[in-house]
């Protein structure tokens, strides 16, 4: 339901973008008691290629062009605060990854690594989604939503769909998502 889009510049690894997806994934699951298999993570490079290109103030930007764009649900249940906590926590996650020290209180960074410096972290509305053939609950009645469709999503799993399945022992294993079925 969630899609995270991690536009970068900087050149980021492949074990740099799985931290980041996985730090992402099981941020926002926790956060918003969702399954993992819902959260999308994608990774798009902008670089002098002119394949992507990122105008800041109105001039062409090659580097510190890194930013995250969450396409997310929303609800009165969750609030500004709420998605204020979350960027930071992915701001976090960012320059975790990247092994980025810089000073807290003056968000300054040193000189030989401002290429690394995140400038933003956003969230737009979804206003819908259909995943897996089927429509997203409305933000806060995912519990509803899967217990009704709890007999459906088994028989996928038992036709061998692995993500499916993962899906659903991760609602055997975690707690918060236990809830939404009771």
């Amino acid at each position: 339901m969630p899609y995270f889009e991690v536009h970068h510049s900087y050149p980021l690894t492949s074990e740099q973008q799985q931290e980041i997806a996985s730090a992402i994934t099981n941020l926002h699951a926790t956060t918003f008691t969702t399954p993992s298999l819902f959260v999308h993570v994608q990774f798009t490079k902008s670089d002098e290629s002119g394949s992507t290109v990122h105008f800041m103030a109105g001039t062409r930007r090659s580097a510190q062009t890194n930013r995250i764009i969450g396409i997310v649900r929303t609800s009165a249940k969750r609030t500004k605060a709420d998605f204020d906590r979350l960027a930071k926590r992915i701001e976090n996650i960012w320059y975790s990854a990247l092994g980025v020290r810089f000073d807290e209180s003056t968000q300054q960074l040193p000189p030989n690594e401002e290429g690394k410096r995140l400038a933003l972290v956003g969230f737009t509305p979804l206003l819908h989604v259909r995943e897996w053939g089927l429509g997203a609950p409305e933000a806060g009645k995912e519990g509803e939503w899967m217990k009704e469709l709890l007999p459906y999503m088994q028989r996928i799993a038992e036709a061998g769909n692995k993500d499916v399945a993962g899906m659903l022992k991760e609602f055997e294993e975690r707690e918060d998502l236990k809830k939404l079925l009771e």
